[in-house]
């Protein structure tokens, strides 16, 4: 299970390098989207940039998988919102693609996360109790 969620990862995150470079750099299709659903440009830059730095987190899952993990959750929070957007501006089909597209973010981001930080076993810090 971990090494599907490490490959998707890696994928996902080049997915994310070339998405998010087309958001910033103001690629046409990019601007053309934003335009359509009546959303500032700022907002892209935005998303753009969360999936910039998203995106070298998640290659780091194989050397840091709790890392890698925080950036797909980033990129999840990025996919929300594209969901959304696609469900209520463009025919549901869309909003499906970008669901399948969020369900393969969360994947290596809940498989990575570092859970043992949760359960009282580890103190930020000091390793180990």
């Amino acid at each position: 299970m971990i090494l599907s969620a490490q490959i998707l990862c890696t994928v996902l995150a080049l997915f994310f390098l070339v998405t998010g470079w087309m958001k910033t750099s103001g690629h046409p299709h990019m601007i053309e989207e934003f335009d359509k659903f009546q959303f500032p440009h700022w907002l892209r830059i935005l998303a753009g940039v969360l999936e910039l730095i998203a995106a070298p987190m998640m290659l780091l899952v194989w050397w840091l998988p709790a890392l890698a993990s925080l950036g797909a959750l980033i990129v999840s929070a990025v996919m929300v919102g594209a969901a959304y957007t696609n469900f209520v501006k463009r025919p549901a089909v869309f909003g499906w693609g970008t669901l399948v597209i969020l369900a393969l973010c969360a994947y290596p981001a809940l498989v990575m996360f570092p859970w043992h930080v949760l359960d009282g076993t580890f103190v930020a810090g000091i390793g180990q109790r």
